[in-house]
């Protein structure tokens, strides 16, 4: 039985989204579609456009057959943590036999081997890379050019531009470390590039969808199922946006001393000080942004500080769970009726507890219910920004 994986955000689903699972499948030539998805929270930052039961349940309509939670740990983090959570989640489910991703080159030789590259990080390359960090650039830019000093052809250099390269690059490098016996499976990307404002009819990127929904063009339904056109169309609760957390954020950062700033992730040089110090002058998120990015601390980085703050992630809760392999889970948000087969292959060859319901808790490390701890308090913030409440993360999955 073969069984294509998907990591995805779905923020919002699109008809792209639906292309890449239909895709995936046929070329796997796969029986079933297993989705590790973000929760509440997704890998820019920000929370995601509606929340993650929703989400799960677009996915399933949309054709996954299982849709399973990265934990938020995992979700908000780098690139390169983000894509070792979501292929270690997919790992352990002991089913998913292909990964599937979307990459915006056609030349997967380069694609392979600046993972290779990057997964054997030849000492230059960290030397070169501590040289530009030390100049103030972001971490990206100065992988970028350490690549370059690294003597790494401009042809190669430009697929790192492009956001869907960067994770291919590390989900390709997490399938080696962690999952060699999965089989990746590059699908070139259709309609306009992932980071692209402006929308392109039925195929458009999730960026040009999300600005359009905030903007008020109609036009942008055209790009989703119904089901979710009619949902963002028609609930003024939708789309989702940061404003919404912007108090409780506030009084967060404002609450916290210096020493639990700097225990965040990503947190480093003194920049607990620059948190300390803008919490106390930004009235709103803007302000807020203003006051704390950096070429060194990009906005995306701020922002998943920012939220590392906000649902009480400290720095090692990533470390912890990738340490060892029991301390993850499997935390189902949605099934597809066709899928209980699926799911029973699952709980038998998973190498985790697999979540469904309150009472699976305790099959659970110390290390797992301390993230479960997380991503159920996302669930209830998130339900506090909407003034309605959701599904319980520990709730029976969603089955359509």
């Amino acid at each position: 039985m073969r069984v294509v994986g998907i990591i995805a955000e779905y923020n919002p689903l699109h008809n792209g989204h639906i292309y890449h699972m239909e895709e995936a499948k046929r070329q796997a030539g796969s029986e079933f579609c297993v989705v590790a998805m973000s929760g509440n929270f997704v890998q820019r930052g920000e929370p995601a456009c509606t929340d993650k039961f929703t989400r799960a349940e677009w996915a399933v309509m949309g054709g996954a057959d299982l849709v399973v939670e990265i934990p938020t740990a995992y979700a908000v983090s780098s690139a390169e943590r983000f894509a070792e959570g979501a292929v270690k989640t997919l790992a352990a489910t002991g089913v998913v036999t292909d990964l599937a991703f979307g990459v915006e080159t056609e030349d997967l030789n380069a694609l392979y081997h600046l993972a290779d590259l990057l997964d054997r990080e030849p000492a230059n390359l960290r030397v070169y890379l501590l040289h530009h960090l030390k100049q103030g650039k972001s971490y990206p830019r100065a992988q970028y050019d350490a690549l370059s000093d690294l003597g790494v052809p401009e042809n190669e250099l430009e697929i790192l531009q492009q956001p869907n390269n960067i994770l291919a690059v590390e989900y390709l490098k997490s399938i080696r470390r962690f999952a060699p016996e999965i089989r990746p499976l590059p699908i070139q990307r259709i309609g306009n590039r992932y980071n692209s404002t402006v929308l392109t009819g039925k195929l458009s990127s999730a960026t040009a969808i999300r600005e359009a929904l905030l903007s008020g063009d109609e036009s942008v339904y055209d790009t989703m199922p119904m089901s979710v056109a009619a949902a963002m169309r028609f609930d003024a609760q939708f789309p989702v946006t940061f404003d919404r957390f912007a108090q409780m954020l506030l009084y967060r950062l404002r609450s916290m001393t210096l020493d639990e700033l700097a225990a965040l992730p990503d947190v480093n040089e003194g920049f607990e000080q620059v948190l300390y110090r803008a919490a106390r002058q930004a009235v709103d998120l803007p302000s807020l942004f203003e006051l704390i990015k950096s070429k060194r601390y990009t906005l995306a980085r701020c922002k998943r500080i920012l939220v590392s703050s906000l649902l009480h992630i400290p720095s090692g809760m990533a470390d912890a769970l990738g340490d060892h392999p029991e301390d993850l889970y499997l935390h189902v948000l949605g099934l597809k009726r066709v899928g209980r087969g699926l799911l029973a292959a699952m709980a038998s060859r998973a190498s985790v507890p697999v979540i469904l319901r309150h009472s699976d808790l305790q099959n659970c490390t110390e290390v797992a219910r301390a993230s479960l701890a997380i991503d159920a308090l996302s669930t209830d913030l998130y339900a506090y920004a909407l003034g309605r409440e959701l599904h319980r993360d520990t709730q029976s999955a969603i089955t359509v």
